[in-house]
């Protein structure tokens, strides 16, 4: 076979995944983990410690064992040409068996007992063998992850883990407390270490459930594997990265050791109180991971992960300021554990999540290779350094602006130092399509943000056509943007009635691009009229000013609904461009809806080279006995000239009362304008005004409209800068005998500051 044949060959063995294999074989992910989890909670955590100081290994050495894991992450770039060699899958799956066989030679270490030195020297065997099989598959794992993840639920899936592994942590650490308590002799600790041993195999078969994970065609191997390190070293974005994270995985390396020793010395609370108020970390870690994960898949990584970051160094203030005397410490104390596991490790998981969106698949082993061995190096030292500074603040106080900080203190203010930088340089990476941070803490100050999430929350589980209609209703009543993501979805429903629903409730949403977009592409709905209906009117709502091209195609609509629609949008939106084009519509369209509705785009624009057209609409609705029954269609057109003449406010709420009892408010005006003629020495045209508004109250409406445009005179010789307006609106409506009240409301309002001035 040739070399192409060969190359060939390989390509069509190496396969992408679909998303739908990689959904399908998640169960192996979560099975992996929470067993894994399991596996390590009987073995290398304190079961291991506790059992090392029985056989009698001195303190310095058994954190000797407990840090050899972190510092043998430094080979793991020794490691990449294996894992180029043999495909990530097979490494995984056969070094994670390892490790636990590895592992096993603990069970010898109690033939020595008696001897601490052999002791040790076999517990650093194992686990110096744990950690490198260890370190030589996450090697593999992590560039892994990348293919079995898919990308768009990979923070759902993060936090889910997390939620699922809280009940294994809460109930495994009871079960081997009380194991161990509730028996005698160093025996005891056989049967929790061989569960752990078997569960370790069981986790490390489950690698091969998992699709992907085989060597690619043309990718480096051998030492040009080792070399392409070189890559990674030359971005800048994940040098940045790396600094973020290595700084925020230090902060909560020392913080999550040393803060026992803080509760302990300074609060006093004692060694069982801590330990049983520790187990709040989980849950509150659990909880924090789902809802990061959940808002990282909707927003991005980089608003989430400040967001928590901010929050971070206020709870690291925060306890430089908790005392022995402070009420309620036992309280403090768990609610700092849960807020601590919701904070911290949820941040670190965020920043994971970000580093397998921008890692290139291409080039996926010697990025996190590179950034396994910087967490490595940063863990393996963190508590080292922690530990020599408390040390040496310890007879050594530190004094800031007359105020004494305690070694403690001042660990928790420069953690919080270096949370701050690690949050500026995320903030510098870059995110393709991420939301920023004031827009996704915005989305939180708006509207009711818990009805939303909770809406969201109900809208995903299954329900039927008249709830999801409900459930979108309520998104819009909520007016937050968080629901924008399930609004757009339901536009593709298949109820007609819920993508209604749906467009109509996009319209009270703050506006954003993503709702603008999605509120075009409804225009494009050819022969369904009422969602085109229904997405000209939320545009207008949301004064989607970018659209007014895709919303001015209407007014050439056959379908005079639609062009009625689309003029008043556009009056919405205060298109300049499409002025002449709506003035047009009001001299020339054959349909009276669409010339209303140019009427009241007219007032929206404030257009008052338009007065003339709307006193004729005026003149001829007002001519019409029909349009003046009920509620007059002529009532538009005073609203607009109101809106021209900037009176609307006060002429909408003279109006309805006014149309609530008759005679309440018309007689009030004539009277405040006689007043105002009173003033002027005009004793005769004030005495008419009072009469007319006398006759106001019996329903007459000639009497006192005559009285008004007797006035002209004094309106023309005014010289006030709206007499001209005012005169075009009284000359308008001369020659009406009977004019609706709404009319005399509006002249009223408009004469009064004319022939005050």
């Amino acid at each position: 076979m040739s070399r192409v044949e060969g190359m060939g060959a390989a390509a069509a063995e190496y396969e992408q995944q679909s998303d739908f294999d990689k959904i399908r074989r998640i169960p192996y992910l979560y099975a992996f983990n929470i067993i894994t989890a399991a596996a390590l909670l009987c073995t290398v955590t304190s079961p291991l410690a506790l059992f090392a100081a029985e056989l009698g290994v001195p303190k310095d050495r058994i954190g000797l064992i407990g840090g050899i894991m972190p510092f043998v992450q430094v080979i793991a770039v020794a490691f990449l040409p294996i894992v180029m060699a043999f495909g990530h899958r097979r490494v995984a799956g056969y070094a994670s068996l390892t490790r636990y066989l590895c592992l096993s030679l603990i069970l010898v270490a109690p033939l020595f007992q008696g001897n601490p030195d052999m002791v040790f020297w076999v517990l650093f065997a194992a686990m110096l063998g744990f950690s490198i099989f260890r370190t030589l598959a996450e090697t593999a794992i992590w560039p892994w992850s990348q293919e079995y993840m898919p990308s768009f639920i990979r923070g759902r899936l993060t936090g889910g883990i997390a939620l699922a592994y809280l009940p294994v942590a809460l109930v495994g650490s009871v079960l081997v407390q009380l194991w161990l308590d509730g028996q005698h002799g160093i025996e005891r600790f056989f049967p929790v270490f061989a569960i752990g041993l078997v569960l370790g195999v069981i986790a490390a078969s489950t690698l091969f459930g998992l699709g992907g994970g085989k060597p690619r065609p043309g990718s480096a191997r051998g030492l040009d594997s080792i070399r392409a390190m070189r890559d990674p070293l030359r971005d800048g974005n994940f040098l940045l990265y790396l600094v973020s994270s290595g700084t925020q995985f230090l902060v909560y390396t020392v913080i999550n050791l040393f803060i026992l020793l803080f509760f302990r010395e300074r609060l006093g609370i004692s060694s069982g109180q801590i330990v049983l108020m520790a187990a709040f970390i989980p849950v509150g870690a659990a909880l924090g991971s789902v809802a990061s994960g959940w808002f990282v898949d909707r927003y991005g990584t980089r608003a989430i992960r400040i967001t928590l970051q901010a929050l971070q160094v206020a709870m690291l203030i925060a306890l430089m300021f908790v005392t022995r005397d402070t009420p309620g410490t036992i309280f403090i104390v768990g609610a700092i554990f849960f807020v601590f596991g919701m904070l911290f490790q949820s941040a670190i998981s965020v920043g994971g999540i970000y580093m397998l969106n921008y890692v290139p698949p291409a080039k996926k082993e010697s990025y996190m290779t590179l950034a396994y061995m910087t967490d490595g190096l940063i863990g393996g030292g963190a508590a080292f350094l922690a530990g020599w500074l408390l040390e040496l603040l310890a007879s050594n106080s530190i004094v800031v602006s007359g105020v004494t900080l305690g070694n403690f203190e001042t660990l928790f203010a420069l953690s919080a130092v270096m949370v701050v930088i690690s949050a500026i340089t995320f903030a510098m990476l870059k995110e393709e399509g991420a939301t920023g941070v004031r827009d996704f803490l915005g989305q939180f100050g708006r509207g009711r943000p818990l009805s939303a999430l909770w809406g969201i929350h109900r809208y995903g589980a299954l329900t039927s056509e008249e709830r999801r209609r409900d459930l979108a209703y309520g998104f819009g009543k909520t007016r937050s943007a968080l629901v924008k993501e399930e609004l757009i979805a339901a536009l593709s429903d298949p109820s007609f009635d819920v993508r209604h629903e749906a467009i109509q409730s996009l319209g009270h949403l703050p506006p954003s691009p993503a709702v603008v977009r999605a509120l075009e592409s409804m225009l494009a709905y050819d022969g369904l009229v009422e969602l085109q209906y229904a997405a000209l009117n939320s545009l207008g709502r949301i004064k989607a000013t970018q659209s007014g091209d895709a919303i001015a195609r209407f007014l050439d609509s056959p379908n005079p609904l639609l062009r009625a629609r689309a003029t008043r949008t556009l009056g919405d939106i205060r298109d300049m461009r499409h002025l002449p084009r709506i003035r047009q519509l009001l001299a020339d369209d054959p349909e009276i809806d669409v010339r209303l509705a140019a009427v009241s785009a007219l007032g929206k624009f404030r257009d008052s080279q338009s007065v003339d057209g709307l006193l004729q609409v005026y003149r001829e609705l007002a001519g019409d006995a029909v349009s003046m029954v009920g509620e007059p269609r002529s009532k538009v057109v005073l609203l607009a000239l109101a809106k021209i003449l900037d009176w609307e406010e006060s002429f909408s709420r003279e109006w309805r009362h006014e149309e609530k009892v008759l005679g309440y408010r018309l007689p009030g005006l004539f009277g405040r304008l006689s007043d105002s003629l009173r003033k002027r020495s005009n004793e005769e045209h004030s005495r008419l005004l009072m009469q007319a508004a006398a006759a106001l109250s019996s329903g007459s409406t000639g009497t006192a409209f005559r009285a008004l445009q007797a006035l002209r005179p004094y309106v023309a010789e005014s010289g006030h800068p709206e007499a001209g307006i005012v005169l075009k609106l009284m000359d308008g409506t001369r020659d009406i005998e009977q004019p609706h009240r709404a009319l005399l409301i509006l002249l009223a309002l408009a004469m009064r500051p004319v022939l005050a001035g």
